[in-house]
């Protein structure tokens, strides 16, 4: 194998070993949290978890997405770029800080600036180490901070309520924003121009990622809304660990999207089917894994009905995965963003409804299993139609 071949591999484990680390230690933390104390104290801290998730969304306005294609095109303005970038997007950090001091009380709604200011650094700076892959250095940081966290988790002598446990995730995620910016030091200057107009010249990025969130948590804020501690706090998590596995197919073909713009019909056409055999042997077993995390971290006893509504929940993101790409090849990303509208809504609608009905946890997956599947079935038809065009 040539140097070249090895340090593909070597760059592809590295993207692949960051984003498992920063995705099961999001999913190890609400289990700390429930050992350590109750079910109901992480479940009264996710709608904060929520407010968070969806303003950082907000507030991350599609930026790795516009930049790392700013940076490819003119990589002698990176520093420029990312100032900009990073100026104009400031404000909106201080608005859900404010926003924040409406919805929760004062002192939640200080540390919940913290944590979102925490966020905003840490996406800031996403681009950047995916651009000049500084892999092993991000490893180091979300490693040596979750230890920090760690530490001062246990160091508790009793079990921990909400407002400790806020303080300490909005001081952890704080460090590990400084110590990105501490990384990278030099890149940013504060003599950049604020530029207005990113937020129109990046909207489809930023729809995109939003519907993309929303697709994947709608059903969660549904359960929160619904007011049941218990389901919120065991769906919230079994929610985690089910977009977890789904992120996997995401793993395995965005080192190569690039080199998919830039290939033939035949060629997308194997690498999807390939990706759907990969799913079928990939999703199974990882739900064996799930089984053990809720049957013995959760002391959940769910049906086999419900595993069967977690594949069928899973497996279509293995399929669309590569029509969305396709897609994006095609220049039609008004039409993804439309078929995520319609996805979003769908979910919504369904999840509602079984939960109405008093279904819990298994309404909230049929209804979100419902929707992936109806994802698939759109994605399919649309580049179907584009591929007979294609071929005739």
């Amino acid at each position: 194998m040539n140097i070249k071949n090895l340090n593909r591999i070597g760059f592809i484990s590295s993207i692949a070993l960051r984003q498992i680390l920063v995705s099961s230690i999001g999913m190890v933390i609400p289990i700390m949290v429930i050992h350590n104390s109750s079910k109901e104290v992480w479940g009264k801290f996710v709608s904060l978890l929520l407010f968070t998730l969806l303003a950082t969304q907000i507030i991350n306005w599609g930026n790795k997405e516009y930049l790392l294609r700013k940076f490819s095109e003119i990589p002698s303005k990176i520093n420029t770029d990312f100032s900009s970038n990073f100026l104009t997007r400031l404000p909106l950090v201080l608005l859900f800080s404010l926003i924040g001091f409406f919805f929760f009380e004062v002192e939640i709604g200080c540390y919940l600036s913290i944590w979102l200011f925490g966020r905003f650094l840490i996406h800031s700076y996403e681009v950047v180490i995916v651009y000049e892959k500084k892999f092993n250095a991000s490893l180091a940081i979300e490693l040596g901070s979750f230890l920090v966290f760690v530490v001062a988790f246990y160091s508790f002598s009793t079990s921990i309520n909400v407002a400790q446990l806020l303080i300490l995730f909005s001081f952890y995620q704080l460090i590990k924003g400084i110590s990105y910016w501490f990384l990278f030091k030099n890149l940013l200057s504060f003599n950049a121009n604020f530029n207005i107009n990113y937020y129109k010249t990046s909207i489809w990025f930023f729809l995109l990622s939003v519907l993309g969130f929303l697709a994947s948590k709608i059903d969660v804020y549904i359960i929160e809304q619904f007011g049941d501690i218990i389901v919120t706090s065991d769906y919230q998590i079994i929610n985690g660990l089910l977009v977890f596995i789904m992120s996997i197919s995401t793993f395995i073909y965005a080192p190569f999207t690039k080199n998919m713009y830039r290939n033939t019909f035949f060629t997308i056409q194997k690498t999807k089917k390939v990706l759907a055999l990969l799913g079928l042997i990939i999703v199974p077993i990882s739900l064996l894994f799930v089984y053990g995390i809720v049957r013995y971290f959760l002391n959940l006893e769910l049906t086999f009905w419900f595993y069967i509504l977690a594949f069928f929940y899973v497996f279509p993101s293995y399929v669309y995965g590569i029509e969305i790409v396709n897609l994006f090849k095609q220049n039609k990303e008004k039409v993804v963003v439309l078929f995520s509208v319609i996805i979003v809504l769908v979910n919504s609608i369904l999840t509602s409804i079984f939960l109405i009905f008093n279904s819990g946890v298994i309404g909230a997956l049929t209804g979100s299993a419902i929707a992936q599947m109806f994802a698939l079935l759109i994605f399919s038809l649309k580049n179907q139609k584009y591929d007979f065009q294609k071929k005739h």
